[in-house]
């Protein structure tokens, strides 16, 4: 019975922060996906238009990819070692409305999602983790489990099924405690300038990221300009529907044949973030973006290169106005900034703007009731 009681105060809980859409978290004057998508910075740098002027930061990219771009520069760096890798959540994408998109989307596949019957255990694990993410504790051994329960959650789906739920899930569901934005409009503008402006500059971009690699490949259709090869991200095992348990050696593909998403595989997260780079790049990133220490390991494995100049920047979620932001998590992170020599993003000093003029913050999360 407490446990019955338990399951209804979270159905409760995610149904305000996940489901239905009330008249204060309207996305009905949502900025549509195909503004980000026509976001477009000029090699030059001369039309960035989310940033403050005088931003110090932005002055550190340009002066940055302007020197090493110099084919004139002592510090140039030939096309083909131009490589910058950046994190998702938290820097070119929402994290704190209420949390990670993963676990949004965990979340209400297990409490809110009439055609999935999860087990018991799911469901009290469900709660541990809906626990921890309200209280801002998640800790590595959780992070890594709710990767293996979310798997679990999709095992058996096939790979267009998973796309079109993830999808149409991004589409619906309004960022909690902010007005007018969907999961599918949550990114930074101001970095997907960056974004754009790395690439007009010839770097090859890739997405390294803790959250679910095929997730992350669905959310990206809105930013076009980065390939879905270039993503790199939490795995699980992607099999034939008829392979069940046998091992791909034994297993061979037929016309019939469509791919389903197997069991969890690896979480691509602090140090595995560098091996993953080294794996599937081969190459050592000149740039870096992250925007906590979980991105540590791969922002020193690009500051640190010793045959190019290099550069790691972090995203400081500083900003308690425009987002959920604060001061005690803001100076963590900004310390470590100084303490390596990453540069500094300031989302309350050098943005005009995070996800638009009319995203605006709401007094409250429900969420966090």
């Amino acid at each position: 019975m407490k446990m019955k009681k338990k399951v209804c105060a979270a159905l409760i809980a995610l149904g305000l922060a996940f489901g239905s859409v009330g008249a204060d978290i309207s996305t009905a004057d949502a900025a549509p996906v195909e503004t980000i998508a026509a976001i477009s910075v000029k090699a030059d740098g001369s039309n960035f238009k989310y940033w403050n002027e005088n931003s110090p930061a932005l002055k550190a990219l340009k002066a940055y990819v302007e020197d090493v771009t110099n084919p004139n520069s002592p510090n140039f760096i030939p096309v083909e070692d131009r490589i910058a890798v950046s994190d998702m959540d938290g820097t070119f994408y929402g994290e704190l409305a209420p949390t990670y998109s993963e676990w949004a989307l965990y979340f209400h596949r297990i409490f809110n999602d009439p055609t999935y019957q999860p087990t018991a255990t799911e469901k009290a694990y469900a709660e541990e983790c809906l626990k921890a993410a309200k209280a801002g504790k998640i800790s590595a051994d959780m992070d890594a489990g709710e990767d293996m329960a979310q798997a679990y959650a999709f095992e058996g789906m096939t790979l267009e099924e998973f796309d079109a739920y993830v999808a149409d899930w991004m589409k619906k569901t309004p960022l909690d405690g902010l007005s007018n934005c969907t999961f599918a409009e949550a990114y930074y503008l101001p970095m997907v300038e960056v974004i754009t402006y790395l690439q007009a500059n010839d770097f090859n971009f890739y997405v390294v990221t803790g959250t679910d690699r095929q997730l992350v490949r669905t959310a990206l259709k809105a930013i076009p300009s980065i390939n879905t090869d270039h993503v790199i991200g939490t795995d699980s095992v992607n099999i034939a529907q008829r392979q069940g348990f046998a091992n791909a050696q034994y297993f061979q593909f037929e016309k019939e044949d469509v791919m389903v998403r197997g069991a969890y595989q690896a979480t691509d997260n602090k140090m595995m973030k560098v091996s993953n780079i080294c794996r599937e790049i081969g190459k050592r990133p000149v740039l870096a973006l992250g925007n906590s220490s979980s991105d540590a390991s791969m922002l020193n494995y690009a500051v640190f290169n010793d045959k190019y100049k290099s550069m790691a920047m972090g995203v400081n979620c500083d900003d308690d106005v425009r987002d959920w932001g604060g001061p005690k998590k803001s100076a963590k992170f900004k310390a470590l900034c100084d303490k390596y020599g990453w540069v500094a993003i300031s989302m309350r000093n050098d943005w005009k703007t995070i996800y638009g003029d009319e995203v605006k913050k709401l007094p409250t999360q429900n969420f966090r009731k």
